[in-house]
């Protein structure tokens, strides 16, 4: 009787539970917000995620998509060799998938009517970044509260990726970054060139905490190995020692090269005049993303190297800031024409005309080949935006 009792009482009590406890699916959705990644519309092509569950709490008053963003645009760079960079949002409701594929489409239908070419990138797979996730669940519900996808983690790894050149993209695995002060992209940049022969694109180094930066570099190799790209693995440990005075950066040398002659020995850039150097093309990075044409036209970090050997060669004049960096992106910069980039530069003046009421696709490409003529006939990276112009005005008459 009393066994016949308790069956009954378990019963109950389990079927109960099933009332009251959602399903995992249901509970996800009401949680959680669906996501969905959108290249930067501005280029001629604009790429498209699936909505996906990005695990983030739908608690917060605001939703921060940075992190999402940044890891669709890594895959989308390595697997279609754009330069944009991306964004995400959520449907109506956040928590809603069919919401989420909803607005998908509704942004889709507003490109088409721009004339720009949609992708559906339908084989990228969005990895959970835990780090993003916990701050949103730890994040108040209140008006005005922030969601830091960082998890106040501090910026200390680096990595570094260049390409494509030959179909090949190379990459430095992230390490720590020990002298906060050393910019470790030009380094890598010569690393490449030297070993390599590389001449393709290269953005800089990352600096990030350790679990965003693997994550972002797994998603860039992921799309590199989509989009048919072959992938090195340089071992580059530079972002553990800078170069100093007393010991030359000549630890990447290769050792199948011939034995060079010693050049006539030259005194040594003082620590400042390095310093000074590093913190210098810093500025130029900055001053070159943000010039859409400079940075199209220009590739900023070759830009940065060029800066920065003038800098290390007339010591004199760095320690007494002349010319400025100003002057140097006016003009005063020997071989800015090595760091032209007519392929990027094309696509730029190609999107410059449509937006200009260029839409034919004749006068398109008499933007693109005269700003490139342009460019080559006078390559001074500050009046890139005005050559630009001078283009689009010559291909209207």
């Amino acid at each position: 009787m009393n066994h016949g009792r308790f069956l009954v009482l378990l019963f109950f009590f389990v079927a109960f539970a099933l009332i009251l406890i959602p399903t995992r699916t249901t509970a996800i959705q009401s949680g959680t917000i669906w996501s969905w990644c959108v290249s930067n519309p501005s280029y001629p092509t604009v790429y498209f995620s699936r909505p996906f569950d990005s695990g983030m709490s739908a608690k917060p008053m605001v939703f921060n998509g940075l992190s999402l963003g940044r890891q669709f645009a890594e895959y989308i760079k390595g697997r279609f060799d754009t330069k944009a960079d991306a964004s995400c949002g959520h449907g109506a409701a956040g928590v809603d998938q069919a919401a989420a594929l909803q607005r998908i489409q509704e942004f889709e239908a507003r490109m088409r009517q721009q004339n720009k070419q949609i992708v559906e990138v339908k084989d990228w797979n969005y990895i959970r970044d835990e780090i993003a996730i916990k701050a949103s669940f730890s994040t108040p519900a209140v008006q005005g509260a922030y969601i830091d996808v960082e998890g106040g983690l501090a910026a200390d790894h680096i990595y570094c990726i260049a390409g494509p050149s030959n179909n090949t993209i190379y990459y430095a695995e992230p390490v720590a970054l020990t002298n906060p002060s050393y910019n470790p992209s030009i380094g890598y940049f010569k690393f490449l060139q030297q070993k390599y022969s590389f001449k393709g694109e290269f953005d800089g180094c990352s600096i990030l905490n350790e679990p965003h930066a693997k994550l972002y570099l797994n998603a860039r190799l992921a799309g590199a190995r989509a989009g048919g790209k072959q992938i090195v693995n340089t071992g580059w440990p530079a972002a553990t020692a800078a170069p100093t005075a007393q010991a030359p950066d000549d630890r990447y040398q290769d050792n199948d090269q011939p034995v060079q002659k010693p050049a006539a020995k030259q005194p040594a850039p003082s620590i400042q005049v390095r310093d000074i150097a590093a913190k210098e093309v810093s500025a130029a990075l900055g001053s070159c993303h943000n010039n859409r044409a400079m940075n199209e036209g220009y590739n900023c970090i070759c830009l940065q190297v060029k800066i920065y050997d003038y800098r290390i060669a007339h010591p004199a004049d760095t320690l007494s800031g002349t010319p400025t960096l100003a002057n140097l992106l006016d003009g005063k910069l020997p071989e800015a024409d090595k760091c032209l980039n007519d392929s990027m530069a094309k696509m730029r003046a190609r999107d410059e005309a449509r937006s200009a009421g260029l839409r034919q696709p004749a006068a398109a490409e008499c933007v693109a080949e005269k700003f490139v003529t342009l460019l080559h006939a006078k390559p001074i990276p500050s009046q890139a935006q005005s050559e630009l112009d001078a283009a689009i005005k010559a291909c209207r008459q």
